[in-house]
This record gives structure tokens, C-alpha cells and sequence, in this order.
């Protein structure tokens, strides 16, 4: 099917999950397909309006993974009920019709607003939803990909917005030992971060390792309605790293995927988690495999820039949220620590023998350490530890910089004093940034045209 322009005409529906189906057969016409499903009404008592505070991902996605496919398409809005919809007409580029139908949603994270406690403030939750009109003022066109089942062997990590990061020593580490177990691509959403942080990340992307994907300030509503909300900006939880999952899965490539964070890394028992993953959900009903956290600690810290204690690793008794690995051709919707949904309805998540190690900035202060029998790499530590010396020495020559962590600590001081008392969105993006740039000259995305709101 080929797909240029898809078109969707609003009079604002608000969404958070949209998915509109779209029928592939080469025996029914598109537009006949419109015409069956259609729906016509001049005023709809639910329908969602130019006045609504909404802004869209820049892009719209045809996923082929289901029959039909579906078209998903991505936003930031308050919540909405059951029964708000937005008024949609769809074509491709050459294939006009007047037809219109109802396009429905629901929250990426499920309940909303949100149940958990520093997100449910939040006045803008994450949704999906091709050209978009808000009524007659509002006019938003989406770029479209087509999304197939995943065919390369491999494992693709998603990494979460990155934001004022400053552990560079972090990802060195992660994408070495993330690819001894079987990773072959890395998505970095990126907002902001460290002169040198950057640096190491350019050299990976360099090497055809990272892909860069433009996390910018989510922009503005258009100015006629601006006043009446809050800035997106100061009322979306934490850079709204749901929205940015619920994309990056959808361009997985290879066979699995993982949502984790520079300081953890996933390991089975024994072998690569890529010969494992592949034993326990190739032919079965299995979807994705979900991993124990455990906190571990190094001596020397890598912070120092020295990576030898990747041989001398210490855990602790202290538990945290589960991760997991994916099959990528099945997985729906995720949430941080769970599969949310399957596009097969027969897939299960299986607790994996294995263990996410989680190298917390902080872990080294937790009482109470334990036993544990793993590594970060399945054979060779030794060897694995020269690759990274040698990554860190043509990045930075023979005098690698030390982490502080003292960027770190600015934030977290800033989110928990701004936070305190409860009933405040943690909207790290907004009510930090005149902290974290009094005390760093961060390197900002400020690529334009990623968040779509329309003008009026």
C-alpha cells in the first residue's frame, strides 16, 4: 500500500491511544472502506474542538504488525472520556473523499489522569492519533511511516528522554555490554545533556551504533488559546518519556527491543540475553521476558573513569521495579515495567531467569550487600574492559574528565524542593531549567517542527 500524505481532518478529538483501522484489501477501495465505516453528523455532542489544548507528534504511523493495520497517531492533552472523539477525514495523497469517521482513544498509561502520585497533577498525558484540522483554524499535517514486522536478528535498545545527563561513563558501559549480549541498535530520545556526555554519544552515532531521535521543549498551544492552560512544558511528567516508548517501539527493526535506561543493563543466567530471548519466545507464547532489579555497585566507580571494577561487582539486598525484554513484532503498548498489551492476544510475559543490573549513581550507600552470580558480559570481562578503554581513550585521549555527579545533585535538590508538599506535576522539563542553566551550559535539542499544536 503506498503511503504519502495521510490527511485527518479534526474538529478536536482529544487522545492520548488512537487507533484507527485501515483496510489493506486490494479488493475494496480505500475510499469504499470510508464510506462503510462512516458516521455523519453535522454537530456531534462529544466532538473536540479548535479550543482544545493539544499538540500532536510530528509523525503518524501505519502499523502492518495487524490485520488490518492500524493508524496510530500521537499526542499530549488532557484527558478525555469514552465517548470524545475526533471528527477525522482520512485520504492518501491522490485519493480524496468527503468521508469523515469518528476517531476514539485512551491514555498510553491507562488510568487518567495518572494513578501514580508525582504524575497524576499533570494537566498534559500522553495519547495517540495524519493532515489534522482543529476545526476550521487548526491545521496540523503528520508525516507518515509504515511500520512491518521486525526481520533483522538482534536486539534494539530504547533509551527514555535523555535529559541533563551528565554520566557519560554510563553509556560507555551500557552500549559495550549491551552489545555482548546481543544488541545491534541504540534509539537515544534527546533533550539535553553534558559538552562531553554529547560527545560520547556522537561518537557511537558515529559508528552506526546510536540514532538520534529530537526530544525538544514540547512548544507552545496556539496563542488564541494558549492563556486559558498550562505551558506544556511546566504540566507533562518528566519530558512525557511514555509518549517516547510508545514511538520508539514502533521502529524497532529487529527481532526484540528493551525500554532501559543508561544504567541498566539485562543479563540472563547464563549465555547472551539474545540466544536466550530468542529460546523462550521464538515459536511460543511467550511476548516479552521480565527481569528482577538489583542494585550493584564497582570498586573503583566507573565515575573515576576507571572501568576495572566491572570485575569486582557488589549487590545488595534492596529490590526496585522489574524491566523486560520484548518480541518486537507483538508488542502493543508499554509501560516503564510491564507490557502493557500485545497485538496478539495470546502472548504472556514470562519471568526471566536473569537479572537487571542496575547500576544506580547512589547504590554503594544501600546496606546490606549480597551474593549475586552475575556479570555485565557473558565471557571475557577482561577483554571487554580494554574495549572500553580504548572507546573512552579515542573520545577523550589519555585524560578522560571525572563525573562529579554534583549536575546530578542540583536536580534531584531541584525536583524534590519544588515538589514538596505533594500536588505538583513533576514536570522535570519546565521547573528545572533555570536550575540546571545556572549551574551548566547544557547542549540543547532545539530542532523545531517535532510538536505540532496548529496556529490560529
Amino acid at each position: 500500500m503506498r503511503q504519502a500524505k495521510l490527511i485527518v481532518l479534526v474538529s478536536l478529538f482529544f487522545v492520548f491511544l488512537i487507533f484507527v483501522k485501515l483496510d489493506d484489501s486490494r479488493k475494496q477501495s480505500y475510499t469504499e472502506f470510508l464510506q462503510k465505516n462512516l458516521q455523519q453528523e453535522v454537530l456531534l455532542e462529544y466532538q473536540i474542538n479548535s479550543s482544545f489544548p493539544i499538540t500532536f507528534y510530528h509523525n503518524a504511523y501505519v502499523d502492518h504488525r495487524t490485520n488490518p493495520p492500524r493508524l496510530r497517531i500521537y499526542s499530549l492533552n488532557w484527558c478525555i472520556k469514552k465517548s470524545d472523539f475526533l471528527l477525522v477525514e482520512l485520504f492518501y495523497e491522490g485519493v480524496r473523499t468527503e468521508e469523515k469517521i469518528k476517531v476514539y482513544g485512551g491514555s498510553l498509561e491507562g488510568p487518567c489522569p495518572s494513578g501514580y502520585g508525582p504524575a497524576k497533577p499533570c494537566f498534559y498525558v500522553a495519547h495517540t492519533f495524519a493532515v489534522i484540522h482543529l476545526g476550521e483554524h487548526r491545521k496540523i499535517n503528520l508525516s507518515v511511516k509504515e511500520i512491518h514486522n521486525p526481520t533483522d536478528k538482534g536486539i534494539t535498545l530504547c533509551l527514555q528522554p535523555v535529559y541533563y545527563y551528565s554520566q557519560w561513563q554510563n553509556i560507555v558501559l551500557y552500549v559495550e555490554a549491551w552489545r555482548a549480549q546481543g544488541a545491534t541498535r541504540f534509539i537515544v530520545f534527546y533533550h539535553s545533556a553534558t559538552k562531553q556526555t554529547r560527545r560520547v554519544l556522537e561518537h557511537y552515532q558515529s559508528l552506526g551504533l546510536i540514532e538520534f531521535r529530537s526530544w525538544p521543549s514540547f512548544g507552545s498551544l496556539p496563542s488564541k488559546i494558549a492563556g486559558r492552560y498550562p505551558r506544556i512544558d511546566d504540566s507533562t511528567f518528566i519530558f512525557s518519556y511514555y509518549l517516547a516508548m510508545n514511538i520508539c517501539i514502533l521502529d524497532i527493526k529487529t527481532t526484540f527491543g528493551s525500554v532501559a535506561d543508561f544504567d541498566e543493563v539485562m543479563v540472563p543466567r547464563n549465555g547472551t540475553m539474545l540466544d536466550y530471548a530468542t529460546r523462550e519466545m521464538s515459536g511460543t507464547n511467550v511476548g516479552a521476558l521480565s527481569f528482577a532489579n538489583n542494585y550493584v555497585s564497582m570498586d573503583p566507580s566507573i565515575y573515576t573513569s576507571d572501568f576495572s571494577g566491572l570485575t569486582n561487582l557488589s549487590f545488595y539486598a534492596k529490590g526496585g521495579p522489574s524491566k523486560y525484554i520484548f518480541d518486537a513484532s507483538v508488542i502493543d503498548v508499554c509501560q516503564v515495567h510491564w507490557v502493557r498489551s500485545f497485538t496478539n492476544k495470546t502472548k504472556k510475559t514470562k519471568r526471566g531467569d536473569g537479572a537487571v543490573l542496575h547500576l544506580r549513581f547512589n547504590a554503594k550507600n544501600l546496606e546490606k550487600k549480597v551474593s549475586k552470580p552475575f556479570q555485565f558480559f557473558p565471557d571475557n570481562t577482561e577483554t571487554h574492559i580494554k574495549n572500553i578503554d580504548e572507546d573512552v581513550k579515542t573520545i577523550f585521549g589519555e585524560s578522560p574528565p571525572v563525573e562529579s555527579l554534583e549536575f546530578v545533585n542540583v536536580l534531584n535538590k531541584c525536583v524534590g524542593e519544588k515538589t514538596k508538599g505533594g500536588g505538583k506535576c513533576r514536570s522535570t522539563g519546565g521547573m528545572c531549567k533555570a536550575d540546571m542553566d545556572a549551574v551548566y551550559d547544557w547542549v540543547y535539542d532545539k530542532t523545531e517542527g517535532i510538536f505540532l499544536s496548529g496556529e490560529n
